[in-house]
């Protein structure tokens, strides 16, 4: 039993030789004795038949006795490289002779859960880059190391009392709202509010300075001329009055008014004009991500600014504004996120929510919970804009809103439909060329387009239209391939042949394909780009536009085609 350690006393491998004192120097163990294995506390692999092994396997072959002398005596020429990892199962297997030949040379050694390592630096007890598992384990600090985070963590605490404190519980929800990019936060939360305001009042200056100077440059003059041609820009003190006498304003204005880019407009300068512009907030909803990105990218132009400065965007995920952003634009779903932490919208003077005539759940919810607002915020203002005539519903709802009308210009429309496109370009439809073998889903499909017994609805209700129609005017083999459209399917083949008769024959101009989703849009792509046309990009530039996609892969759809040729959006 004298040639047993101290059970008290535990030295590691790499220091068991030239490191202990007389007293404890290492004597040749007794046969019966059997071996002790340090293991490490993450290795997950140790099992008592492991243990049961351990004889048979503690045998160190001579060639990797040598091949790691050879190994380490490099790594310790070597000036650059600190340590040498192994993943071999014999190395981790006699660790214990190696991490003696290393410790020998001077260097040091510890075995992870399925790795080894020797360095010429101390190793710790965890390496979470070698931790192929990477779990959630408990790592040994040093006590002085956790002492200073708890010092730390406690004056943190102490100073986020004080604020909360200090400030109302509308304060501190407003700095949740701040990381969704919609309030600016106070810079100087602890100033009174007569130097508060004295530096917005300055930075107002700084803004009314800047718009009167792009507005008197020249490039600011072109602009203008441009912007007095939209029928938006003639009804601009029709619409800043209505504004000014009425807390919620509807305005109707036909496609193409000018209606989105010009009125946040009008209410930013009118403010900015009256040395209110620091005072002022205006968020803008659009209803889609890229009409949100698209319209402030167009203000900012108009205004001769970056995007960033005082108009900006906030989309999910992505958005660009600065510190005197004033007029932002954001989806209806960021708006009501905001509404979630801040209910009375502290900070913002005004509030336009575009496109209300798509009636999308989001709209109407907003709407619902904007009605509430108002009582609660009497300086708010509420600019509601819509495309159609149906104003007079939104301004009842209202309680008697006050009603602007913007006429507008709309370019000359001819629509064509089936029969016609039938007629004009002389395509035929079978039974055998409308089958939609494309996408994902194509078992389904194809199974869903298979001629049944029973119609589906609305394969009855075309074929009544097609007999209650006058379809004399037509040619025979227009009636022919109408009694033979199977209105369960897209016609894939029949677009692609559309396309080509336009690209061929019509004058230049960009075509916009409205499909059913994003697995028929890929699948159309793909179809056309091994077409002889379309799949040459000097001649076509096919693009496709998705909610889903990313915000750089949507921008795409404005740039200009190359010359001569068409743009094709799907």
């Amino acid at each position: 039993m004298k040639d047993r350690l101290p059970p008290s006393l535990y030295v590691p491998p790499h220091q068991r030789l030239g490191s202990l004192p007389p007293d404890y120097a290492f004597h040749p163990l007794p046969l019966s004795y059997s071996p002790i294995r340090y293991v490490s506390a993450y290795d997950d692999c140790v099992s008592e038949e492991a243990f049961d092994r351990e004889p048979m396997l503690s045998a160190l072959h001579c060639a990797n006795l040598d091949e790691w002398k050879r190994n380490l005596s490099m790594l310790l020429r070597d000036s650059v490289k600190q340590e040498v990892i192994s993943r071999e199962k014999k190395d981790r297997r006699d660790f214990d002779k190696l991490a003696a030949l290393a410790s020998s040379l001077g260097l040091y050694s510890h075995a992870y859960a399925k790795v080894v390592v020797f360095s010429k630096i101390p190793l710790p007890n965890y390496r979470f880059d070698l931790d192929d598992k990477r779990p959630q384990r408990e790592v040994n600090l040093h006590i002085d190391l956790l002492k200073r985070v708890e010092a730390y963590l406690n004056e943190y605490l102490t100073k986020k009392s004080k604020r909360m404190d200090r400030f109302s519980r509308t304060s501190s929800t407003s700095s949740i709202a701040t990381d969704e990019g919609l309030l600016e936060q106070t810079e100087l939360m602890a100033a009174t509010k007569t130097t508060l305001d004295n530096i917005l009042w300055q930075r107002s200056l700084q803004l009314r300075d800047r718009q009167e100077y792009w507005q008197q440059s020249v490039e600011g003059r072109r602009m203008l001329e441009s912007r007095r041609s939209l029928p938006a820009f003639k009804q601009r003190d029709l619409v800043l009055t209505a504004i000014s006498q009425n807390q919620v304003t509807v305005i109707s204005g036909e496609t193409g008014c000018g209606k989105t880019t010009q009125i946040p407009q009008f209410i930013l300068e009118s403010e900015i004009e009256a040395n209110r512009g620091a005072f002022c907030s205006i968020i803008c909803t659009q209803p889609r991500r890229i009409s949100a990105m698209s319209v402030s990218e167009r203000v900012a132009y108009e205004r001769g600014e970056q995007l960033g400065e005082s108009v900006g965007y906030k989309v999910r995920l992505e958005g660009v504004r600065g510190r005197d952003t004033r007029l932002l634009f954001c989806t209806t779903g960021i708006l009501l996120r905001r509404l979630l932490v801040d209910r009375n919208l502290r900070g913002v003077t005004h509030v336009i929510v575009d496109e209300i005539h798509e009636r999308g759940m989001n709209e109407d919810f907003l709407l619902i919970i904007l009605k509430d607002l108002l009582p609660r915020r009497p300086e708010l203002k509420l600019i509601l804009m819509s495309a159609t005539l149906d104003a007079e519903l939104f301004s009842s709802y209202f309680g008697g809103a006050g009603v602007v009308h913007i006429p507008g210009f709309t370019y000359p429309v001819r629509s064509h439909f089936l029969e016609n496109i039938l007629e004009m370009s002389g395509y035929r439809l079978t039974q055998y060329n409308q089958i939609d073998d494309y996408g994902q889903e194509r078992t389904w499909k194809m199974n869903k387009q298979i001629p049944r017994k029973r119609k589906s609805q609305i394969a009855s209700v075309v074929e009544d239209a097609l007999r209650a129609a006058d379809l004399k005017e037509f040619s025979p083999e227009t009636r022919e391939s109408l009694s033979c459209w199977n209105p369960d399917c897209i016609g894939f083949n029949l677009v692609e042949f559309i396309l080509c008769h336009i690209c061929e024959n019509e004058r230049p101009g960009g075509i916009l394909v409205f499909m059913t989703g994003w697995d028929d849009i890929t699948s159309l792509k793909e179809k056309l780009q091994i077409h002889p046309i379309f799949g040459n990009p000097h001649r076509v530039m096919l693009l496709a536009c998705h909610g889903s996609m990313a915000s750089f892969e949507q921008r795409l759809i404005f740039e200009e085609p190359a010359s001569g040729g068409r743009k094709i959006v799907l």
